[in-house]
């Protein structure tokens, strides 16, 4: 666990260092409207550990990422990966998958958007 969280925290020193402001307000902002189902569709090919993902959401979050677009990144990659895909696709079929992936997808977005109005 302690390897991961250095991992983490070492990626959130980057993007808190080097990441300008702006361009992480203009593409994930609380103002654009596509940032939480992006956030969402970023997040669900990603392989992270909440032990990873934490500090890289503290620092976008300093950085003007809104919170709810940080909560659907987190969602989606917590909910599925490339690695579960194709585990699952190898076990079920692809129709199956496919729902699971969408409903993974939807229930990120939709937390999304519920921490954006908290």
């Amino acid at each position: 666990v302690l390897v991961f969280l250095i991992i983490g925290v070492a990626i959130g020193a980057v993007i808190y260092g080097y990441v300008p402001n702006d361009f992480v307000v203009r593409l994930a902002g609380p103002n654009n409207p596509l940032a939480i189902p992006v956030a969402a569709l970023i997040g669900i090919p990603l392989y992270v550990r909440a032990e990873t993902v934490i500090p890289i959401g503290l620092a976008l979050t300093q950085k003007g990422m809104s919170l709810g677009a940080v909560i659907a990144l987190v969602v989606g990659g917590a909910g599925m990966s490339i690695p579960e895909m194709s585990m699952l696709a190898g076990i079920f079929r692809i129709r199956l998958v496919a729902v699971f992936v969408a409903v993974v997808f939807l229930t990120a977005v939709v937390s999304g958007f519920v921490f954006n109005v908290l």
